[in-house]
């Protein structure tokens, strides 16, 4: 048995005194600046909270979701297609591997068609047909055409209209470039956060609720479709404050990734397949029919582990995304963004392939939530990629987190406006105390104990997870990542810092652990987790949620 590491139960990062920091008060606090935390935003002013403040760690047009290429699914038009709701329902429900709450699916389905409405009529625009009518594509794992777009720049544009519209209500104030650094609980409840403001200084929020729509952790991995925000630092508050965490190990990888050595991993929306795009092998040969019926729109999980096949069976590090089905006038309508980044790499996708491979896409596990968005701790919400809602089981469906961003961000800001009338405010200093502070006495934050860099030991954590915990996994590997990661923790966890910087590796950190033994633990392979040494899925054994909290470290 492996020694305990009481590094791992830390309660709070940063050393402080409540005493002598500035505190302000809050209806509404919520963490996180992408679609999930905007929309609780709008939808917590709109109920009727007086003060809501929302807060991003980096600028306000920084966030996973400005990231996000492909689209938002929504059944608009049911009358005009042979679509239906029931259908969405049934295709998200079979991409999630028997592990879906289906009611969860049935309220994001039902619920995201008002939610996306009230997008259009906030302004969004997107592509329309020579008619005018809205275009809906396809992507894999779905039936039928169903995803919205913006060119390949969607979440961009859904980005824009919330943030323009949150800049329109006088109840919400933002503040961007603030790190928060640790949720602040009394008496088995969260009470608001503990933030870094932009001169370095820390701060008390106090708020009748808190909602955490920080996003995920896919910058964990070397190899990734997310931006540097994507740090898992939401997962790690919430551990530290006493939340419940469910299904981590489920990590998805998005197949269709730019590689050319040395660069950025850039996306290529899935779309790309839905319009005709075809995979290819290094010798030109379409594979894709010797895995599944649905071709190049089979799943996400199916078609990642289809390419680490084919690149394993030919020595490759890389197959190829033809677009030679498309006429190069709508390659260069749909795809701009995609064929302004391959161009400025000498690829020219109107003539010729795109070199592609897998990447760590998208954190499908998170903080436990219900279907109201509340968590296990009382006072606190979850939305967004941070959040296990249920809805995507072990495989989300493609175009999804965006609809799950809309919906169960509009119900946690409605469900906060409804406590901000019946909750009191935090006392302050009740059973802290007016000299409480966390133990441990501050080091620098350039350098670790042992001299060991801090950009060093963050690119040796995403390597470690990219090779051991990444798309294909065997016990063997995650046990030997497990035991590189535990010999980092006691002197990264347990040390004290005092900057953003380095408290984001400490987050990383945690999120790396947690992800790592539960994958360890679900010896099985399902939806995107997938263990070469138990390579069938165990209904019988495994067909539950995995769940880990602080008390079980």
């Amino acid at each position: 048995m492996q020694p305990d590491l009481p590094e791992l139960k830390r309660r709070y990062l940063a050393t402080f005194r409540f005493s002598r920091i500035p505190h302000r008060f809050s209806d509404v606090l919520i963490l996180g600046g992408g679609v999930a935390g905007l929309s609780a935003a709008l939808a917590a002013a709109a109920s009727g909270a007086t003060e809501v403040l929302l807060v991003s760690k980096d600028a306000p047009d920084e966030s996973a979701t400005r990231w996000a290429q492909g689209g938002v699914a929504a059944v608009l038009s049911p009358e005009q297609t042979e679509d239906s709701v029931e259908k969405h329902i049934q295709d998200s429900l079979e991409a999630a591997a028997g592990l879906a709450d289906e009611e969860a699916v049935r309220i994001t389905v039902t619920e995201g068609v008002e939610r996306v409405r009230e997008l259009i009529q906030l302004g969004a625009e997107f592509d329309r047909d020579g008619a005018g009518n809205l275009h809906f594509t396809r992507e894999g794992g779905h039936s039928a055409p169903r995803i919205l777009h913006r060119g390949d720049m969607t979440g961009k544009e859904v980005a824009r209209t919330l943030l323009a519209a949150v800049r329109e209500r006088s109840q919400i104030h933002a503040l961007f470039d603030t790190f928060a650094v640790d949720l602040i609980t009394e008496d088995g409840a969260c009470r608001g956060a503990l933030l870094s403001r932009p001169d370095g200084d820390l701060e008390a929020v106090w708020a009748k609720t808190t909602i955490l729509a920080t996003g995920g952790a896919g910058r964990l991995y070397r190899e990734t479709t997310n931006p540097p925000v994507a740090t898992g630092d939401g997962l790690g508050m919430a551990l530290r404050a006493g939340a419940q965490l469910e299904d981590l190990e489920f990590i998805q990888f998005h197949p269709t990734t730019l590689y050319v050595a040395g660069a950025e991993r850039f996306l290529i929306t899935e779309a790309a397949r839905g319009e005709g795009g075809v995979l290819r092998d290094s010798s030109g040969r379409a594979f894709m029919e010797r895995f599944h019926p649905l071709k190049d729109l089979a799943p996400r999980d199916i078609v990642s582990r289809a390419i680490l096949t084919v690149m394993r069976e030919q020595g490759e590090n890389k197959v190829w995304l033809d677009l030679s089905a498309l006429s190069p006038h709508r390659i260069r309508a749909r795809f701009p963004h995609v064929l302004e980044m391959c161009a400025g790499f000498g690829i020219d996708i109107v003539r010729e392939p795109i070199p592609v491979r897998p990447s760590a896409h998208y954190t499908i596990g998170g903080v436990m939530t219900d279907i109201h968005a509340r968590t296990s701790l009382e006072g606190l919400l979850a939305a967004g990629e941070v959040a296990c809602t249920g809805l995507h089981g072990a495989n989300r469906l493609g175009s999804n987190s965006l609809l799950e961003g809309l919906v169960f961000g509009h119900r946690a800001g409605r469900l906060a406006a409804e406590r901000a009338s019946s909750v009191p405010l935090p006392q302050l200093f009740s059973t802290f105390g007016k000299e409480t502070e966390t133990a441990g006495a501050a080091q620098t934050d350039s350098r670790l104990a042992g001299g060991v860099n801090l950009d060093d030991l963050s690119s040796s954590l995403k390597s470690i997870l990219w090779y051991r915990v990444g798309g294909e996994r065997n016990g063997r590997d995650l046990e030997s990542a497990l035991t590189q990661i535990r010999s980092w923790i006691p002197y990264c966890l347990g040390a004290q810092f005092s900057v953003p910087r380095s408290w984001t590796l400490q987050n990383m950190l945690q999120a790396a652990y947690l992800i790592t033994l539960s994958a360890l633990r679900r010896e099985e392979s399902r939806g995107v987790h997938y263990r070469s040494d138990f390579p069938h899925t165990d209904d019988e054994r495994w067909k539950k949620h995995s769940t880990i909290c602080r008390d079980d470290l």
